[in-house]
């Protein structure tokens, strides 16, 4: 963690990330490293609110003519994307914000950046356009984002494995109906031969005794294996992937890139700033 010496004056900027409990949040801590590494006058704190004053705690935020924008966890999601006057792609087909800035007019935009970070740590690996086949196990919350994010994005062909056949087709549904072009599929197992990206969405890897949430026999030279999961930061697919020679993407480098791509979002600073 980066040593920082907060020095608040006329000019800082003030951002916050909404939730209940806050106790746990690491977010405030890596958004402050973040702007102590790019030596920005901002500062990032947590705002525990509850459900019932949250609309009430937004109004006053919105007067607040130095604070751009915040960042929001749950339980609160769903209820600031429907506080919100406009929502962007993402969140518009995932129905849910993590993230809202304000415009000239103090209206609250919003946009989703879970699936924004795996793919932007996946881009700096891989091309992603119509030939990308992607396998992604997991249709959950962070699942939905980032298969939103995909087919947003251009991808090609999507198959979605989940153990709930029922979440898996929902999902599939709310692609098709963001993004027609691409071409989705359902499955509660899959050969995974055919995919040039395998993305495990799931919580399946966070504890040693887990069973793989993917099984990587068959996959071809060069296939690119993600993974959400942060701890631990190597995980048993993540291994496996790397006995096998293939490229990894670990759940550390996801969170890395969405902060990223979020800090952007918020008008902390420039996306050439943060490349």
């Amino acid at each position: 963690m980066t040593a920082r010496h907060v020095v608040i004056n006329g000019k800082t900027k003030l951002y916050g990330l909404f939730a209940d409990p806050v106790d746990h949040l690491q977010t405030p801590a890596a958004f402050n490293d973040l702007l102590a590494e790019m030596r920005l006058d901002s500062t990032f704190v947590p705002f525990h609110v509850s459900t019932e004053q949250l609309s009430v705690a937004i109004a006053g935020l919105k007067a607040i003519r130095n604070c751009p924008g915040f960042c929001v966890s749950l339980p609160h999601k769903k209820t600031v994307a429907e506080l919100c006057d406009e929502l962007m792609p993402n969140a518009l087909a995932c129905g849910v914000v993590n993230g809202v800035r304000f415009n000239a007019k103090r209206q609250l935009i919003g946009e989703t950046f879970d699936g924004l970070g795996m793919l932007r740590a996946i881009s700096l690996h891989r091309n992603l356009d119509t030939n990308s086949r992607v396998l992604l196990a997991g249709a959950g919350g962070v699942g939905r984002a980032i298969a939103v994010a995909l087919a947003l994005k251009g991808v090609g062909h999507l198959t979605i494995v989940n153990r709930t056949s029922d979440k898996a087709r929902h999902l599939a549904e709310t692609i098709q109906k963001a993004q027609p072009s691409c071409d989705v599929h359902t499955a509660t197992a899959c050969d995974v031969h055919r995919y040039d990206i395998i993305i495990n969405a799931t919580s399946v890897g966070m504890h040693e005794k887990d069973p793989l949430p993917i099984d990587l026999t068959g996959a071809q030279p060069g296939t690119l294996v993600a993974e959400v999961i942060m701890k631990p930061e190597q995980t048993q697919l993540l291994e496996v992937a790397r006995s096998l020679s293939l490229d990894i993407v670990p759940g550390r480098e996801m969170l890395t890139q969405q902060l990223k791509t979020m800090a952007s979002y918020l008008g902390m600073c420039p996306e050439s700033d943060i490349i």
